[in-house]
């Protein structure tokens, strides 16, 4: 399983590179630290406040050559970046009090895949058949793939970081017709009946791939002071966990299936509606 650091999406050349690791199990319920994607152990329920929001605001900053910092309270569950640690808690990058300090490196690790059904949209025109017997017509019908990502938590997931995830990494990986970034269009024509006083137009349901990452954070430092100097750990909280992860924090990268031949996968239907008996031959 691959597990791409956000260094290597944001700063080519930065010091962090691919971290590959291996998914050790499944998840259990909160409150419980259990192993998950890449190995990585879950916090949510576990540590205080909310970790969906603190992985999701940890990650989301601009990775350094030293990696991404982020301060946590561990009294109250407040997080802080490290700009804003150094603005409203201490003009030092030193822990104080119930605020523990840790740098290091953000990646996406797939947690699971699978297939749905996209909404079906109206892929040709309407024809309407406004005579008193079946009539008949050449449809024309026009698609092209889909491909999006979203957020579990925060906002919007920027384009950029969305092909960095799922361009032939994550996805490419998990073994399946992937269409992500590869547009295929199609255009068809087909001969079908219009009964009398009634309408038709052609629909395409799109099959569709949804692959699950988990944004996870690996540990270089951990840092606190109990009041007897500052102590440096290099796992989160001092419980050999090296990579962490909350379980409510996801990304979902979704994008039409594609053929063997590269066509898109799908279904296509034909669907009829009422004229008004006013305007049809009676």
């Amino acid at each position: 399983m691959r597990l791409i650091r956000t260094s290597t999406l944001r700063k080519c050349g930065a010091v962090a590179a691919t971290t590959v690791l291996a998914i050790t199990g499944l998840l259990t319920g909160a409150g419980t630290a259990t192993a998950g994607p890449a190995g990585a152990t879950n916090i949510r329920g576990v540590d205080p406040g909310d970790t969906d929001r603190m992985i999701e605001r940890l990650c989301g900053q601009e990775t350094s050559l030293t990696g991404v910092y982020g301060a946590l309270n561990v009294d109250t569950g407040e997080f802080k970046t490290q700009d804003e640690y150094l603005r409203d808690v201490f003009g030092l990058w030193k822990p104080a009090g119930p605020w523990e300090l840790f740098r290091g490196w953000c990646g996406y690790a797939e947690a699971s895949t699978w297939s749905i059904k996209g909404d079906t949209v109206r892929t040709s025109r309407w024809i309407g058949n406004k005579g008193s017997a079946d009539d008949k017509e050449t449809f024309v019908s026009s698609y092209s793939t889909k491909t999006f990502a979203k957020k579990s938590v925060g906002g919007t997931i920027s384009l950029s970081l969305a092909k960095s995830i799922f361009s032939g990494t994550v996805g490419g990986s998990a073994g399946y017709e992937w269409g992500w970034e590869k547009e295929s269009k199609f255009e068809t024509r087909s001969e079908k009946t219009i009964p009398p006083c009634r309408q038709v137009a052609v629909t395409w349901t799109p099959y569709q791939r949804v692959v699950r990452v988990n944004p996870v954070f690996h540990v270089e430092d951990y840092q606190w002071n109990k009041g007897d100097g500052d102590r440096t750990v290099h796992s989160w909280r001092d419980r050999g966990y090296q990579t962490v992860y909350s379980h409510g924090y996801y990304i979902d990268g979704i994008s039409d299936k594609l053929l063997p031949s590269g066509q898109p996968d799908g279904r296509e239907d034909k669907i009829e509606e009422k004229l008004d008996p006013a305007s049809c031959t009676k």
